[in-house]
């Protein structure tokens, strides 16, 4: 998918959420003592370049899977860095408003079928 392809040790995911384009990107370390230096190197960061430690420091922010164990390509991994990036998309907002909208005639529809055929909520009327 990617040329060159993606490092070992790097994680790509995009997804759909709330009408938004987001991408997870996280550095992986092997949790295993035993494990290749090369695949999963614990000094190499998302560019290469350590350019966040460089403008910012050394400060490492905690997120929400540290100490949890993945497995990823067959070897047991933590996650090291995870970045999240999320970018509102007018046309999937578009969309989304419109599928809610559709949503709530066909909920409408439904309702006056059941009153249509006599299996109206009783519960509702009193």
């Amino acid at each position: 998918m990617f040329d060159p392809p993606l490092p070992l040790n790097l994680s790509f995911h995009l997804s759909i959420a709330d009408s938004a384009l987001v991408l997870y990107l996280r550095t992986l370390e092997s949790s295993t003592p035993t494990h290749t230096p090369t695949a999963f190197a614990t000094d190499i960061s998302l560019t290469g370049f350590n350019l966040r430690d460089r403008l910012f420091g050394t400060r490492h922010r905690g997120h929400d899977e540290v100490g949890d164990v993945f497995t990823w390509k067959g070897d047991e991994v933590k996650v090291r860095e995870k970045i999240r990036v999320e970018s509102q998309d007018p046309s999937l907002m578009a969309v989304m408003a419109k599928l809610t909208a559709l949503q709530h005639e066909v909920m409408k529809w439904i309702s006056a079928l059941k009153v249509l055929m006599g299996n109206e909520d009783t519960d509702s009327e009193e």
